[in-house]
């Protein structure tokens, strides 16, 4: 297992440590706060890090290409629905920004399951848009742990690109699909 993969396992193993402190924190309890604040940065950081390791030293991986994205969605999953717990924090996304990351997670999560039991075989390929999606839910995250007050607007913009993104890989992956679905037809037909 190389440096990336490492990291990402890291941000993994980070996740529950800060889902606990943050619905833990309440007004009084402030150390809570500060503790997932302090999680979250480090696990971005790796998230960072890794990415820049791996394209850098040309270790990307195949567990590597499955890892990541887990690693992102456990932590990002973990501080979206934390938040419906902590009242104590003065901006939160509205419920339906979180319905949205949450469905867009589930849903790019069951067309992997599609293609890996129609294909028997699955490639994690990240687009522009994912990843901008993930980048947008990241900063999100910080800037209602940081209690700033511009929190609630980056909300919207989080889950336009969270809704565009899993609309971009529905559709890429569903024209998969069906071009292996011709594929398979045409083998069926030659022999």
């Amino acid at each position: 297992m190389n440096l990336p993969n490492c990291l990402s396992l890291l941000r993994l193993v980070l996740a529950p440590f800060f889902f606990t402190f943050l619905i833990s924190y309440e007004g009084g309890s402030y150390q809570h706060l500060q503790w997932a604040r302090l999680i979250f940065s480090a696990a971005v950081l790796t998230d960072v890090l890794d990415g820049f390791i791996a394209r850098f030293f040309h270790q990307q991986t195949e567990l590597g290409r499955l890892l990541d994205p887990l690693a992102d969605k456990t932590l990002l999953l973990s501080g979206f629905l934390g938040l419906l717990f902590v009242s104590a924090l003065p901006n939160h996304p509205p419920l339906w920004v979180t319905v949205t990351v949450v469905f867009r997670d589930l849903i790019i999560l069951g067309g992997i399951l599609v293609i890996f039991f129609t294909c028997g075989t699955v490639r994690v390929r990240p687009n522009f848009l994912g990843k901008a999606a993930t980048a947008a839910q990241m900063v999100t995250l910080i800037s209602i742990l940081m209690q700033w007050s511009h929190s609630v607007w980056l909300c919207y913009g989080t889950a336009f690109l969270s809704a565009a993104s899993m609309l971009s890989y529905v559709v890429r992956d569903f024209g998969f699909l069906l071009s292996n679905a011709q594929s398979v037809r045409s083998l069926e037909k030659e022999a």
